[in-house]
């Protein structure tokens, strides 16, 4: 076993207000701040501050498209830019992310465009250097994805929404600052608590054990905790901790040496939520409660059992509420943190969705290797099933229906 745990992105955790002041000392050369639209809040708290007179370019936050580049790469062109300051949701950096790398060599562009009829995964090549990529400086104003010190982004392209992985895909610098998650629904850094705890959890139980297990219960077991307490009392520090756990779980020591496709549920949401237009954590509380019940009976090309068992018996040691069953306990889970899925799968949403999945990760590809499209359908039918059953959670939230 080789661990080799290199880091470049330079992560930093800021007093509330003061990421405008911090940035102004980092900026070098010509800079450009791409924001959410939806912040004009704190679009101009960075503006009136450190930032003052930085060309601004707005982007909606949805998934990111070669349109969405092309938006981002003319702004990086017409100024000139050397550095790009990104704040946002994970889109939003997402876009920064991939079109400061496609702006420093058009190569990166082109393979990306190429492959993407072959596979939902995107490896950019591993010895290729941007010639000169423009400085990132990535503000997450949302909880989960990790965007900011991940080495993946996410593309949608005619034919489907694709990872792409590079290891210039990091961020150089990313800012944490509680007041940047301040506007966020205290739902929704709840659903990005579970994103980055199901990421761990996913990995976890798709790969062998190693010396790193620890690590990674012992964030699972934080994250629980912290969660917990997230429904009962909300401050800056607590969604600041969910902001700093979900971005360990890309720098920590709890995915290392693992399968980086372990995590098999991702693959079934992510073409879940392309078909249905809903969220990606819609999408994955829609089918991880079937998922972790086939591999509690024994289907382990999901997952190893043993492994799962394990984890679990890790949460619920600090959770005994949760129960013993993994299945159960997770959908208990998502019910207390008012996460919720589709209420319903229609037979043709589940075919499409089965047929995508093992189309662009399946088959000889490792990510959902071993698993075909009855294996699949199977689970979506449980998982329509069991959401039909779920309780509805405590306070009010409005359900996504899927569109057809």
């Amino acid at each position: 076993m080789i661990a080799d745990r290199t880091w470049n992105t330079r992560c930093v955790i800021l007093d509330q207000g003061t990421s405008a002041r911090y940035v102004g000392t980092l900026i070098r050369g010509r800079t450009g701040l791409v924001v959410d639209r939806a912040l004009p809040e704190h679009r101009d708290r960075l503006l009136n501050g450190d930032l003052k007179g930085m060309p601004v370019l707005e982007l909606d936050a949805r998934p990111v498209s070669f349109t969405t580049l092309g938006l981002v790469e003319e702004f990086i062109r017409g100024y000139d830019l050397t550095t790009v300051v990104g704040l946002g949701g994970g889109s939003v950096l997402d876009a920064v992310k991939i079109s400061a790398l496609f702006t420093a060599d058009r190569c990166f562009a082109e393979f990306a465009a190429r492959h993407a009829k072959r596979s939902g995964l995107i490896v950019l090549p591993f010895g290729a250097e941007p010639n000169t990529r423009p400085r990132t400086i990535l503000m997450p104003s949302t909880v989960g994805t990790g965007a900011e010190v991940s080495a993946v982004a996410c593309l949608d392209t005619d034919v489907g929404r694709h990872l792409i992985a590079s290891r210039h895909l990091s961020g150089d610098v990313a800012v944490l600052d509680a007041g940047h998650l301040s506007t966020l629904p205290r739902q929704l850094v709840l659903e990005g608590l579970l994103e980055a705890l199901l990421r761990v959890a996913g990995t976890l139980i798709g790969s062998s054990p190693s010396i790193f297990d620890d690590d990674a219960l012992s964030v699972l077991v934080r994250m629980v905790r912290l969660g917990n307490r997230l429904t009962r009392e909300d401050s800056p520090e607590l969604r600041l901790a969910a902001a700093r756990l979900s971005m360990e779980t890309h720098t920590g020591w709890s995915l290392i040496a693992r399968n980086p496709y372990g995590a098999k549920h991702w693959y079934v949401a992510n073409e879940l939520a392309y078909v249905t237009g809903v969220r990606k954590m819609t999408a994955t509380a829609t089918v991880i409660e079937a998922i972790w019940d086939e591999i509690e009976n024994g289907a382990t090309a999901w997952g190893d059992p043993h492994r799962l068992a394990a984890l679990w018996s890790a949460v619920a040691s600090v959770d005994p509420s949760l129960g013993r069953n993994a299945a159960r306990g997770i959908k208990e889970l998502m019910r207390r943190w008012g996460v919720r899925g589709l209420d319903e799968l229609s037979e043709r949403t589940a075919m499409k969705t089965a047929n995508l999945a093992v189309s662009r990760w399946g088959r000889v590809l490792p990510m959902l290797h071993g698993i075909d499209g009855v294996h699949i359908l199977r689970v979506l039918r449980k998982a329509s099933n069991m959401q039909r059953a779920l309780p509805s959670p405590v306070g009010h939230q409005r359900v996504v229906r899927e569109r057809g």
